[in-house]
């Protein structure tokens, strides 16, 4: 009998080689293999706890970083896992202000990796982008024009772009030509499943994060 569980998804990320240099983690409960979750808290936490304690993360990405989508609550959370592993990855659609901003900074001061998730250049934004190291543009969702433009933007500054939904060749040729140094999507690779064995529910309360985000 198959004791195992789905614990996560990972989805390759390339370089323009096609080499694969990071993985981004996704939440999963089933071999449904879509995100089906109510709480983003929550399911980042779980794609933290499966990865850190349920599975090694060197068995999950190798010598790659892992991104993994993080919410506001999370942000703002003292991170107790190692910086050296994964990406913080900022959600799209979080509100921009001082507390946020300085939750970021304060990541960046200790060492984390951030990248900045379906990014849309506005005004509210741009300041994020002092703080980021690799920005992801859904492709799908800008026409080439605003695809040169954000490129072109963003040039501006220090970071490396990653185009997200990459679904077919001549997109991946055309990022590839406006700049875009990392790639992801389907056409490259689907996410791949990730099954193991959950620990015990005792073992998993010595990790604070979960504390700290259920503490209303």
């Amino acid at each position: 009998m198959d004791n195992s569980h789905v614990l996560l998804a990972r989805q390759p990320i390339f370089d323009r080689k096609l080499n694969v240099v990071a993985y981004e983690l996704l939440f999963r409960a089933s071999t449904d293999n879509r995100a089906d979750f109510i709480d983003g808290d929550h399911a980042t936490s779980q794609v933290l706890l499966n990865a850190f304690t349920e599975l090694n993360i060197t068995d999950v990405v190798g010598n790659n970083k892992a991104f993994i989508n993080f919410t506001r609550n999370l942000i703002l959370t003292p991170q107790p896992f190692e910086k050296n592993h994964f990406v913080v990855e900022v959600l799209e659609g979080l509100k921009v202000d001082a507390e946020l901003i300085e939750g970021i900074k304060q990541l960046k001061d200790k060492g984390y990796t951030v990248a900045l998730d379906d990014f849309v250049l506005q005004e509210e934004n741009l300041k994020l982008l002092d703080y980021a190291d690799i920005v992801k543009l859904d492709v799908l969702h800008h026409s080439s024009a605003e695809l040169e433009q954000a490129v072109a933007t963003l040039s501006n500054y220090p970071v490396k772009l990653l185009a997200e939904k990459v679904e077919n060749h001549k997109m991946f040729d055309h990022c590839a030509n406006l700049g875009f140094q990392l790639f992801q999507g389907y056409f490259l690779s689907k996410p791949q499943i990730i099954k193991g064995k959950r620990v015990p529910e005792n073992k998993r309360s010595v990790v604070s994060l979960i504390a700290k985000l259920n503490d209303s």
